[in-house]
């Protein structure tokens, strides 16, 4: 169990990708010091060393999962774009991952229905505001060459993406980003203008 001596950052990224593979393969509810030890090939001691309790641990592993798995678009996203093609795009994006993330997907489910803290609570619902506020000014500017409630816009468009997140969990095989763009497509080209 002696291992190379790494760099801090470095065996802290082990740790945390060990726990994410304790996660997925046994459920969250699993994650301890010792299995996560045993799958990093390191003492119980040095996970202690890092995260300092198993819940230090796994708010670490949730930071990891938010900053990851909720990203939303970068900032300046599709300005260059119209309204229409820029919203498109950006939830074109946000349903293709799906597929790629759904491993990332289900531990922050799992976070939020089973680790039922307020602590845990809390910073996933911090984290889907950054979110929800990385799309603010796409869906804004659709929302209002459109006639829309900007917030109430955003707040469908973010349920039908969560709904898809849902979808890929647990129907992978049958989830289709592709048949979900369509539907988008038409509800976006249904919307009144006020143009």
């Amino acid at each position: 169990m002696v291992g190379v001596k790494k760099p801090e950052i470095e065996r802290r990224d082990d740790i945390l990708a060990a726990a994410k593979t304790v996660a997925i393969r046994s459920g969250l509810e699993t994650v301890s010091a010792r299995t996560v030890a045993a799958e990093a090939d390191l003492s119980n001691g040095l996970i202690y060393f890092y995260f300092e309790s198993k819940d230090g641990l796994l708010h670490a592993l949730l930071a990891r999962l938010l900053s990851t798995t909720l990203d939303g678009p970068e900032n300046g996203f599709g300005s260059e774009l119209p309204a229409d093609v820029a919203l498109f795009h950006m939830v074109a994006t946000e349903l293709e991952g799906l597929h790629t993330q759904r491993d990332d997907v289900d531990l922050l489910f799992q976070f939020y229905f089973f680790r039922q803290s307020t602590e845990f609570r809390d910073e996933l619902n911090t984290g889907l505001s950054r979110y929800a506020d990385t799309m603010e000014p796409i869906t804004n500017r659709f929302a209002h060459e459109h006639g829309l409630a900007p917030d109430a816009f955003r707040s469908t468009l973010i349920a039908l993406i969560q709904g898809a997140a849902i979808d890929v969990v647990r129907r992978p095989e049958e989830f289709s980003a592709e048949k979900l763009l369509q539907v988008v497509a038409a509800l976006a080209s249904a919307a009144p203008s006020s143009r």
